[in-house]
């Protein structure tokens, strides 16, 4: 796992320009760094060394010096793919699979997508064709922002390493804050600057004769469903997860895995404890202080039923605040997911004892394990009344006050079919804004949340309402919340995560189970449940989904009660004219004393 950077571009700049883009993500790669620089290309990487410890530095060329890549991420089929190139005739200096990028292109071109099994984001120049070569993996493990001005192309893993460059645009996108408000990420291909954009999972990027070209090379197939009876489909899952795990046990360095308690992470570890053949290590993070419900005592449960050497991290809650303080620096843009805090704990916990973590992430969006889901396609037997073209309720709905315009079901059956579900982390009601916003902000914005889930909702070629919705989140909630929340809390402490269930194989398969596999009977996740009671206890496997949440809102009125009057106040948020003075106060007041949780 690594950092990269860089830039293609004309102006001559000081290589001092280039260091201090690599040198900002340092922690993505603490073991060495390289750069190349030559004409109007520049390339910065920065290395964690996971495979082929001694050789496989980068920048990495061919033999020819031609072509040359940048890469983070690990390609999970380098060795089948390096037996493959060989009978073609290429020959390899190095054991790792960086290599494997610069031969494959030599040998497919950018065909070279279709073949790559793993998570990764690379830059790869062709020197005699003048072209680079810019690509992120399928489902959005991996990180890729770029700025594209006509004249400087520049790319990075983080927008911190962007920002390294001058020509780099720095003006504040009130698009992406206006969505960031409504779910708490701010959703590809928008960043938090307007000249900054989020590679899109699954697309890759030409740039050559001064043109810019986006290319989609991988999307997943739902219509194409098999036809199963349940023993059936839960060994395909079984062969298939089982499949990516050893798959992802490829590593010269320590290997563990986080294991929250719940089925998806436990599932997981067992897995990976049966594959290793040898005692593997297990993280959790507890939480002490009698806040909530702390998940450690089922984590252990399943550490000794697998057999792992287990390792817990107990701490306060409001130790958990210290991690606030690098919030910025982690994550770069506004990132309001809370879970982020006890990650970080964790990445920073499991760091001392491996390289290489195992995560559970993915699951839910693949297999239907939010109750959201069930509720939705249950709801649409009177949305779908609601939003009927003979239906008046989308006239009548925009008469109602904004309170009741709040209502999920009231204003699902006013909008169509494709924007009735958003996404999860519905945080700050679009009906609202109107009260929030100043009138400066609410006339520069127009962007809903839902309007990008219509996009992912009509590109999903499933008849299934239910496969419909497995989709939008796993195209914008799970990259730009899930994944981003992993990747910046582990990498920040040079700790590398690795997500079994969303190998795009394994996704794909899974795309073709019939919806009644993932939802039956008031079930979610039914078949992989199946799956996990060949591997663990029946209790941990049909636990309720949990989840610890944060006492934020004690903390609000607090702890954290003078940042919240300096981000709000004079000082801050109110001098910019984005938001409403008395709309501030009101939020403020009332939460301090306790007529709502804001």
């Amino acid at each position: 796992m690594c950092g990269i950077a860089g830039f293609h571009e004309h102006t001559a700049r000081s290589p001092d320009v280039l260091r201090a883009m690599v040198a900002s993500i340092r922690h993505r790669g603490p073991d060495a760094e390289g750069t190349h620089e030559s004409g109007s290309v520049h390339l910065g990487h920065r290395r964690l060394s996971v495979v082929d410890l001694a050789a496989s530095r980068q920048p990495m060329f061919s033999e020819d010096r031609s072509l040359v890549v940048v890469y983070n991420g690990e390609i999970y089929n380098f060795r089948e793919l390096r037996n493959e190139l060989r009978a073609l005739g290429h020959r390899f200096a190095t054991n790792g699979d960086t290599e494997i990028l610069v031969q494959a292109y030599a040998a497919w071109g950018t065909g070279m997508l279709a073949r790559l099994r793993g998570m990764f984001a690379f830059a790869l120049w062709d020197e005699r064709a003048k072209r680079l070569f810019v690509a992120r993996d399928h489902l959005g493990v991996k990180p890729l922002y770029y700025s594209w001005d006509g004249r400087l192309f520049a790319f990075a893993s983080e927008l911190k390493a962007l920002l390294g460059h001058p020509g780099v645009p720095r003006e504040i996108d009130l698009e992406a804050l206006n969505l960031f408000l409504e779910c708490q990420f701010i959703p590809a291909p928008r960043s938090i600057f307007r000249g900054v954009h989020k590679l899109l999972p699954g697309r890759s990027l030409v740039l050559e004769n001064g043109h810019l070209t986006e290319s989609v090379y991988w999307a997943p197939d739902f219509s194409a469903k098999l036809e199963l009876e349940d023993g059936e489909a839960i060994d395909l899952v079984d062969a298939g997860l089982k499949a990516s795990v050893q798959g992802m046990l490829v590593s010269d360095v320590p290997l563990g895995a986080f294991v929250s308690g719940g089925v998806d992470s436990s599932l997981v570890a067992a897995m990976m404890a049966q594959s290793a053949g040898r005692t593997i290590d297990t993280f959790n993070v507890g939480f002490a202080g009698g806040v909530g419900e702390s998940e450690h005592e089922h984590a252990a449960r399943v550490a000794r039923h697998i057999g792992s050497n287990h390792h817990t991290l107990m701490v306060e809650p409001t130790a958990v605040l210290g991690t606030l303080e690098r919030w910025v620096d982690v994550f770069d843009e506004p990132f309001g997911d809370q879970a982020a805090l006890p990650t970080l704990l964790l990445a920073e916990f499991a760091r001392k004892d491996v390289t290489v973590a195992l995560t559970g992430e993915g699951a839910d969006e693949v297999f239907g394990g939010y109750a959201s889901y069930g509720n939705r396609v249950r709801e649409e037997r009177i949305t779908g009344v609601l939003g009927a073209r003979w239906s008046p309720w989308r006239s009548l709905y925009r008469m109602l006050p904004v309170v009741a315009r709040k209502n999920r079901i009231l204003k699902a059956g006013a909008r169509p079919l494709a924007e009735r579900y958003a996404t999860i982390g519905n945080i700050y009601d679009e009906a609202l804004r109107p009260g929030l916003y100043s009138a400066a902000f609410g006339d520069a914005v127009s962007e809903r949340i839902a309007q990008y889930a219509a996009r992912h909702f009509e590109e999903c070629n499933s008849g299934a309402y239910h496969d419909r919705l497995l989709h939008v989140d796993s195209r914008l909630w799970l990259p730009d919340d899930l994944l981003t929340k992993v990747d910046r809390a582990t990498m920040a402490h040079s700790l590398e995560a690795r997500v079994p269930y969303l190998d795009h194989v394994f996704y794909e398969a899974c795309a073709r189970l019939d919806p009644g596999l993932k939802l039956r009977n008031g079930t979610r996740k039914y078949v992989l449940k199946r799956v996990a009671e060949r591997y663990l206890p029946k209790d941990i496997v049909h636990r309720e989904k949990q989840g610890f949440m944060m006492p934020l809102k004690s903390w609000l009125s607090q702890e954290l009660r003078a940042w919240v009057e300096h981000s709000l106040g004079a000082a801050g948020l109110l001098k910019r004219n984005l938001f409403r003075s008395e709309a501030l106060a009101k939020l403020t007041r009332e939460h301090y004393d306790g007529r709502k949780n804001h």
